[in-house]
């Protein structure tokens, strides 16, 4: 019996342990797998976890350029998005805030120095009028003597001081030729508001003004060859000036009332950029001048002219038109340049700068400033228009209301009454012209808009 059970013992063990080991690998291998599924739970969750965040920062990212201005879209754009009501409400804050000649200079376009309803105009006459003065210079340029007026706030005022007094006449005889006249402040003065009666709005804003001579010149300017002319004549305050000899001389000196001068002060254009002036100068064709004038008087320069303006389709050839009526009424024989504004180089308007030498003699009708009509047969449709209601509404003739918007400065009434009645008689004058024009030729063609 023990011998027949042995080996079968033996084998029994053996099968036994390998049951056994079999066993124990197996729990381990259910273990080891258990583990793996619980970490490659964990690692899918990480990344789940992970997406998340980055799609919740990619939404938050998204929100934030949303909320802010891209800088890939053109401003203009932008500004279509703001309704127009509140664009205006913008502009007009904008406005106002300035100063009223910041308020003229930043409003100056290529078709005008100011709008027709310019808001700031009357204050800024007044500034021109009253504002103190910080210091005084000389301005050479030119002939005749010019003063500079530097305002605390920055702005600039160009001043022509009283040469005549309101009753004189200037002959323009053969002993008193037109190059010897005196420049005027009330010239300039007065020019100013008939520019804007006409609707033309060439001038620059210009106002009459009381100094005193003590305090506005001599203890705020420091230019020594300057303060050494003044003298005393009659108990009066004057002064020779520094200029060309013919119009600064002793006979000529420049005298107040005792120490009180009346001057005109003209708003100074601002500077344009890349350019050293704020405008620029062309010969005028129809000059005066006596070299000048014998080409145009002696034959008909209109084709010629037209041809010669580099934008002569557009507004300059009419403005030159508008030019030669305007230095008609008020009979300016100074006129040997036209200047356009170096900001708007050949799309400015021609501006009607430099009066001085107007409203001279009331009783000088010269027709020959009116070359520019007769020559050509063509004149501005508004000029045409705004003439005939001037000579036409006899409440409100040129002279009406020209004596009602002096009345408005300082040094009222500016002009002897006579010259403004001189404007009326010189108004049909002109209109007759056109109307010689309107029976030689085709009414649109003598009648131009632009």
């Amino acid at each position: 019996m023990m011998t027949c059970f042995g080996p079968t013992r033996k084998v029994f063990r053996i099968v036994f342990v390998l049951i056994l080991f079999n066993s124990v690998a197996l729990f381990y291998y259910f273990l080891l797998k258990l583990e793996n599924l619980e970490n490659g739970s964990n690692f899918v969750g990480q990344q789940r976890a992970i997406q998340k965040k980055s799609e919740s920062q990619q939404s938050k990212h998204a929100l934030l350029q949303h909320n802010q201005p891209d800088n890939n879209i053109n401003v203009n754009e932008m500004q279509i998005l703001i309704p127009p009501k509140e664009k205006e409400k913008v502009h007009k804050a904008k406005i106002s805030a300035q100063k009223p000649w910041q308020q003229f200079q930043s409003g100056i376009t290529k078709d005008f120095m100011y709008p027709k309803d310019a808001p700031y105009m009357q204050d800024l006459l007044d500034y021109l009028a009253h504002t103190e003065i910080k210091e005084t210079r000389l301005f050479k340029s030119g002939s005749q003597f010019k003063l500079l007026f530097l305002f605390a706030d920055g702005n600039t005022g160009l001043v022509k001081p009283q040469r005549m007094k309101i009753n004189e006449i200037y002959p323009y005889t053969n002993e008193h030729p037109f190059w010897l006249d005196p420049e005027r402040h009330s010239a300039e003065i007065a020019s100013f508001h008939l520019d804007r009666i006409l609707n033309f709005r060439r001038s620059v804003p210009i106002a009459g003004r009381r100094i005193n001579m003590t305090e506005d010149i001599i203890q705020k300017c420091d230019d020594k060859e300057f303060l050494d002319t003044f003298i005393k004549k009659d108990g009066n305050l004057c002064f020779i000036g520094v200029c060309v000899p013919w119009f600064c001389n002793e006979d000529r000196a420049m005298c107040g009332v005792e120490e009180i001068m009346e001057v005109s002060v003209s708003q100074f254009l601002p500077q344009a950029p890349k350019s050293r002036y704020p405008v620029f100068d062309r010969p005028y064709p129809w000059s005066q001048g006596i070299k000048e004038s014998k080409v145009w008087k002696g034959a008909n320069v209109c084709d010629d002219v037209f041809k010669g303006l580099q934008n002569g389709k557009d507004r300059a050839f009419l403005d030159l038109i508008d030019l030669g009526i305007f230095d008609f009424l008020i009979v300016n024989y100074d006129r040997h340049h036209y200047s356009m504004l170096s900001q708007f180089k050949n799309e400015s308007f021609i501006t009607l700068l430099d009066n001085g030498k107007g409203f001279g003699n009331h009783k000088k009708d010269d027709i020959t400033f009116l070359a520019p009509v007769y020559q050509c047969c063509k004149i501005r449709r508004s000029t045409y228009n705004r003439l005939t209601e001037l000579s036409q509404d006899k409440k409100n003739k040129l002279s009406t209301l020209m004596r009602i918007s002096l009345s408005r400065d300082v040094l009222s009434p500016v002009v002897n009454d006579k010259f403004l009645e001189a404007l009326d008689r010189r108004v049909k004058q002109v209109l007759e012209t056109v109307q010689t024009c309107l029976l030689d030729k085709n009414r649109e063609s003598v009648l131009m808009d632009g």
